[in-house]
């Protein structure tokens, strides 16, 4: 009786191994059919089950070498003709182990041969590894990438600190250069270099985020003027991220490039949609999923707000139990933060949570926790989707917005694409609470090339005069014959709001002897001058939208800006603004959760990155207007410096990146404060001898992985 064979029906682990023989020789026998997805789709399902394949593992290996998958093939096992395939598809000076598989290889060799890539393909394609091998290839000096999240500086410089790279490895702009060196920063840290020409080929990780730029996404302007100046000097580029339909027209000719399309997987993901019960909630039904899985699960929810209700929802349904390996980081969190906030509960019910409120070196701790199965479930946010790989075997898509908004099937995919993982989970599952949206995938543009009549006005300002179109410089015309700011200052304000600056330069010319009075501050301000730039700052540049709300109004932000001055830690910070409701809202109490999630986004948003960011912006706007009235001027830098940097040294402040919070290399300051400087902390981090200091054994552990990835870094 002939047998139904469907990639469904290879789901099933007891059809397969009882149809083996049937199977490979159904799928041998379509291997020459043009709808090879499918075919290579059968071949990933059978993959899971191989070592049950008995004596059809030969046939089976037969039909990965056909389709390319050379990195499941076992070389022993290989003959002659095989062997020199397989061979042919490993990159220069890399590992023994790596081997690539079919357009991997291709898009390596395009690399190699001095071409401009970008690619588009799925999250299991392993575009990254491409980077590591032009790497390892020595062809180049210096090389920069640029990922969009701190997270993802951490995951590439710990990838790349266990290959023995002949590079040293750079993540902040103040580092000292070798001879050779791997620059990984965000946008913003790139901007930073003084000598971005020593770059000769860079890297555009997520490349999509250069599209669709507004005015106010100031992280998108950026991105795409440093790819404009990166562009115009360094030798070669490669820019890689998940599907979408094309470049606009006209890019690929403009930047000297190809665009490659591959759809080529390594992993299977399976979709399931999930429906609820008549009268039954969704909460009541993910748990309810949840009681019936097996392996490491993400589950994708719209918002830190949305990922806290979710977790707790979990603890509550009691779905998993804690595992004795994380008792001593439960107990360190409880007490550095709160033991009450939502990510302590959820640990200690071994449920781990990511999400851009948690500060850097524990989101980093709870992806090695879910990757070492201490976690079972890890509730996340697009955090953690864009870019950071975990070992995860289901993804459950909670929900189908990011913030407030729809995802669109382009992030859609981006998401489902985390389930699976090469070599450990050939089947990945996803799970649905909603449906999946239309089948539509983005053109991508750079608005740097193409000006079109939504380019952010920031952005366009920072274009050479040359490259800008006519209707672009129709747009700047206002700005440049203004009056009231030189060109030249509010170009050096590098994606601050073009209005915003205008709007604080009239203020200060029309009322001159009150502001210069406030202003004229140099290196420290009183607390009434700190009160009046921090309400210049909240009124010119929409303080009340930035960092989540986590500040609600000028004073409130003087005065947590003030705090730091006296090296606050965060559970004091905490205890504070539990203890001092805020004065504007004398009727709302504030929950445990929402006071830790307000300070850690005013330490990470506002203190880190907007405040000091911002200032500097307002700096530059004082010294050109003072200057125009003949008054002396005031100057910020030394503030800006140390409120990014919480009052304390810059290199402990670096240290919260490489896995170790802030908390720790405060208790370890003595040993470790190098006056900024990051690379001599490394060095003394690298030599620390754990056994001989105080540490919890929480604090051991962290400092054991931090150690182990600097352990090859030349530094």
């Amino acid at each position: 009786m002939p047998i139904d064979i469907t990639p469904e029906s290879l789901s099933d682990r007891e059809f397969v191994i009882r149809n083996a023989f049937p199977i490979t020789q159904f799928l041998c026998a379509r291997s020459g059919s043009a709808d090879r997805e499918t075919l290579q789709e059968m071949v990933l399902r059978l993959l899971e089950y191989r070592e049950q394949l008995g004596e059809c593992i030969p046939i089976l290996d037969g039909l990965v070498r056909e389709l390319g998958l050379f990195p499941f093939l076992v070389p022993e096992n290989l003959g002659f003709a095989d062997s020199l395939a397989y061979e042919f598809h490993r990159p220069d000076n890399m590992n023994s182990d790596v081997v690539f598989h079919r357009p991997q290889a291709k898009v390596y060799r395009e690399l190699v041969s001095g071409k401009n890539i970008v690619l588009s393909a799925p999250t299991s394609f392993g575009k990254s590894l491409i980077i590591d091998a032009i790497i390892n290839s020595g062809r180049f000096t210096d090389i920069l990438i640029i990922v969009p999240t701190i997270a993802l500086i951490d995951e590439t410089r710990r990838r790349l600190s266990l290959q023995r790279i002949d590079y040293k490895i750079i993540t902040h702009a103040v580092q000292a250069r070798a001879v050779r060196n791997v620059f990984i920063l965000t946008q913003e840290r790139a901007l930073e270099l003084s000598d971005l020409e020593r770059i000769q080929f860079f890297v555009v990780d997520e490349f999509y985020k250069l599209s669709s730029l507004s005015d106010g996404e100031d992280r998108g302007i950026l991105l795409n003027q440093i790819f404009y100046k990166l562009v115009k000097q360094a030798k070669q580029f490669y820019m890689l991220g998940p599907h979408i339909e094309g470049l606009k027209q006209g890019l690929t000719n403009q930047l000297n490039c190809d665009f490659l399309r591959e759809s080529y997987h390594t992993v299977v993901s399976e979709l399931h949609r999930v429906e609820q019960k008549p009268g039954q909630n969704e909460f009541e039904r993910l748990n309810e999923l949840c009681q019936t899985l097996k392996g490491p699960t993400l589950i994708f929810c719209s918002s830190p707000g949305r990922a806290a209700r979710v977790a707790r929802a979990l603890v509550s349904s009691g779905v998993t139990s804690r595992k004795e390996e994380l008792n001593d980081a439960i107990d360190w969190i409880s007490e550095h933060y709160h033991p009450d906030w939502h990510v302590s509960q959820a640990l200690r019910h071994g449920i781990g949570v990511h999400h851009g409120r948690i500060p850097r070196a524990l989101s980093q701790f709870m992806v090695r926790a879910f990757d070492a199965e201490h976690i079972a479930f890890l509730v996340c946010t697009s955090t953690l989707i864009e870019g950071v790989n975990t070992k995860a075997k289901n993804v459950i898509i909670f929900d189908n917005t990011i913030a407030k908004e729809k995802y669109d099937y382009f992030t859609f995919n981006n998401i489902r694409g985390r389930s699976g993982r090469m070599f450990k989970h050939f089947i990945g599952h996803v799970y649905l609470f909603h449906d999946p949206p239309t089948v539509q995938l983005p053109l991508v543009d750079i608005p740097a090339f193409t000006q079109p009549a939504t380019a952010s006005k920031e952005l366009l300002l920072q274009l050479a005069n040359e490259d800008l179109t006519q209707q672009s410089r129709t747009r700047l015309k206002s700005y440049v014959e203004q009056d009231h700011l030189s060109y030249d200052t509010l170009r050096s304000n590098v994606g601050i709001d073009l209005d915003g600056q205008l709007e604080v330069a009239m203020s200060i010319s029309a009322d001159i002897s009150k502001f210069h009075r406030m202003m004229c501050w140099q290196n420290m301000p009183t607390y009434e001058q700190l009160e009046f730039v921090s309400a210049v700052i909240w009124d010119s540049f929409k303080g009340a939208s930035l960092a989540g709300r986590s500040v609600r109004s000028a004073k409130q932000l003087a005065y947590m800006i003030n705090q730091l001055r006296s090296k606050p830690s965060a559970h004091l910070l905490i205890e504070s603004r539990l203890s001092d409701p805020d004065p504007s809202e004398p009727d709302d109490p504030h929950t445990i959760d929402r006071a830790v999630t307000d300070v850690l986004d005013f330490i990470r948003m506002w203190a880190m990155y907007h405040f000091p960011r911002l200032l500097r912006a307002v700096d530059r706007i004082q010294q050109d207007v003072f200057a125009r009235f003949n008054l002396r001027t005031g100057d910020y830098s030394s503030f800006a410096t140390k409120v990014e940097n919480l009052f304390v040294d810059s290199s402990l402040i670096a240290l919260d990146e490489y896995g170790v919070p802030l908390e720790l290399a405060r208790k370890l300051e003595t040993r470790l404060s190098t006056n900024g400087d990051l690379d001599a902390t490394l060095v003394i981090l690298k030599s620390l001898n754990l056994a001989k200091l105080n540490l919890t054994r929480f604090e051991f552990e962290l400092l054991k992985d931090a150690q182990e990835h600097l352990k090859n870094a030349s530094i």
